[in-house]
């Protein structure tokens, strides 16, 4: 039995194949073909099985097909990157997920009709069970905006109204829409330090920014229009439609109020028709009496308390939009993930400290030279000698995730790393672990404090030095969350030359390997006057 040339999901599902198409060409998901077919094979092969032995019939599987379509196009796996047309990492959990989706659809029943989404009661279970280290959401945003952008919003836009107003659901759609936009307003107006940290931008996203980018964002669309819009999870009655959606965006606002990271901020929008889904029923009772015809006198006797309890329990809801965004900023400013995926620690030291006068006094005063001494004075500092630095490569993604490193910027990162480094072989050669302090930092010193306490437990003297043919600037995924922050750091590769020798300093063996060490660096300077080394990035994926 085929579908009809009329019927609404081969009209999803073409939109979101078009989609899925400038995703694999020009709007980089990080998704591949093999993972998109994998999903359609299970949707489709689940459904005909069961119509095949349930019902006796041959049909074409077009609601597996796009529960399939429709979890692909969400469902990410991290280490899949853009341009890796067939690979099958992950796909297994994609199996699971458009599994899972298609048994909520068949077993999770009400009076003759499922009552979730399937794809995304499934995909909210994924990313809540399995968290950031085995699964992501499609990103907010994708590419930068353009003229492929601007055909997506058309073909976005365009084809879901078509579809929304073939189903009669244009009320439920521009509900959400109208109502997201209106609640993310106030829950973030009076919280303007409410941030959420993105892969795709520099800094964290807080108040206007945040507010733009959730109500434009093209994954929003795809959830107002393809995924909250299912005939067979929503109110048959047009009043219930449009206070379904409008409900639908009330608890995503709600729900990502405590949220700071891009993924759990998805989790929670997702999340949001989860729950409408379920108390949808319950809601078609409540506003039975206002779908009923019957003339105006008996609608005023049905509706009787409802009107007042339902603006009661929405202003109360709608008062409580400040308060979730609120909670985010009680917690530590969102950061992103180091490099094994775990969340940084920074401890807060307060103390009654000096006042600016103090501190302002106790400066000068120590620039200042000794009292009664106006005798000239010797000073003495190490001069580093530093090898070559090669011209420094900018890779294009850098400056489109941060313009303002610029290729002055990456020459002064890979003079002052260059520096660092010779630092620290000093520091080695000398068993110097105060000096090893200025040449890096945090989890980048560990690294060569290791080494340093390790030649002296040897009794060994080993100096380091280096000689490098290519320096660049480049950016990188975390190591188990592709949609924290991505991570800029400087990679150089050359010659390391070791030098062991005795106490006298006589040359007692020496040695060369490659060099390749991908390093990242502080963002300014500090108080020793150059970035230092704060973290080894080496082994990371780099980022599309």
């Amino acid at each position: 039995m085929l579908p009809s040339i009329r019927d609404p999901r081969l009209h999803v599902a073409a939109v979101l194949l078009t989609l899925q198409v400038l995703g694999q060409t020009v709007l980089g998901f990080r998704l591949s073909v093999a993972q998109i077919l994998v999903c359609l094979a299970t949707g489709a092969l689940i459904e005909f099985v069961v119509a095949f032995f349930k019902d006796k019939a041959i049909l074409w599987p077009a609601s597996g097909l796009l529960t399939g379509n429709s979890t692909a196009f969400i469902l990410r796996v991290p280490g899949t990157l853009h341009g890796q047309w067939w690979s099958t990492h992950g796909i297994e959990i994609f199996i699971g997920v458009v599994a899972l989706g298609m048994a909520s659809k068949y077993l999770i029943r009400w009076h003759g009709r499922h009552i979730f989404n399937p794809s995304n009661v499934a995909l909210v279970l994924a990313f809540v069970v399995l968290g950031v280290q085995h699964t992501e959401p499609l990103d907010l945003w994708w590419i930068p905006f353009g003229p492929w952008m601007i055909l997506t919003y058309a073909i976005l836009i365009g084809g879901g109204l078509l579809i929304a107003w073939e189903l009669k659901l244009i009320g439920l759609v521009v509900g959400f829409m109208a109502a997201f936009a209106i609640f993310t307003a106030i829950a973030l107006a009076p919280v303007p330090d409410h941030c959420m940290v993105a892969s795709w931008h520099v800094t964290p996203l807080c108040g206007r920014d945040l507010w733009q980018i959730l109500v434009t964002s093209p994954e929003i669309l795809i959830f107002a229009f393809f995924m909250i819009p299912d005939p067979r999870t929503v109110p048959d009655g047009q009043v219930a439609r449009a206070v379904f959606g409008v409900l639908v965006a009330l608890l995503a606002v709600l729900l990502l109020g405590p949220t700071t990271l891009e993924f759990w901020t998805k989790t929670a929008i997702l999340a949001s028709l989860v729950i409408a889904c379920a108390g949808r029923f319950a809601l078609v009772r409540f506003l039975a009496p206002f779908e009923a015809g019957g003339g105006y006198r008996p609608a005023v006797g049905r509706i009787r308390w409802r009107v007042p309890a339902g603006l009661a329990v929405g202003v109360l809801l709608a008062g409580a939009l400040p308060v979730s965004a609120a909670i985010a900023t009680q917690s530590p400013a969102p950061a992103a993930e180091l490099p094994d995926g775990s969340t940084p620690t920074v401890t807060l030291k307060v103390s009654a400290g000096p006042t600016i006068v103090d501190w302002a006094a106790a400066a000068a005063g120590s620039a200042l030279p000794p009292a009664g001494d106006s005798q000239p004075g010797s000073a003495s500092a190490r001069v580093w000698n530093l090898p070559p630095i090669p011209p420094v490569g900018l890779a294009a993604n850098v400056t489109n995730f941060n313009p303002d490193i610029t290729p002055q910027v990456a020459a002064k990162m890979a003079h002052d790393t260059v520096l660092d480094l010779i630092i620290e072989s000093e520091a080695r050669r000398a068993h110097d672990l105060k000096l090893a302090e200025s040449g890096a930092t945090d989890d980048g010193l560990k690294e060569f404090v290791d080494v340093i306490n390790q030649d002296i437990a040897d009794g060994k003297i080993i100096q380091k030095t280096y000689s490098f043919d290519r320096i660049s600037i480049q950016l990188w995924l975390p190591k188990f969350a592709t949609q924290g922050s991505r991570l800029v750091g400087i990679s150089l590769h050359g010659t390391a030359t070791l030098t062991t020798m005795d106490a006298s300093g006589n040359v007692l063996s020496q040695s060369s390997s490659q060099y390749d060490k991908s390093w990242g660096v502080t963002g300014g300077k500090d108080n020793f006057g150059y970035q230092r080394i704060f973290v080894d990035y080496t082994g990371l994926a780099p980022a599309p």
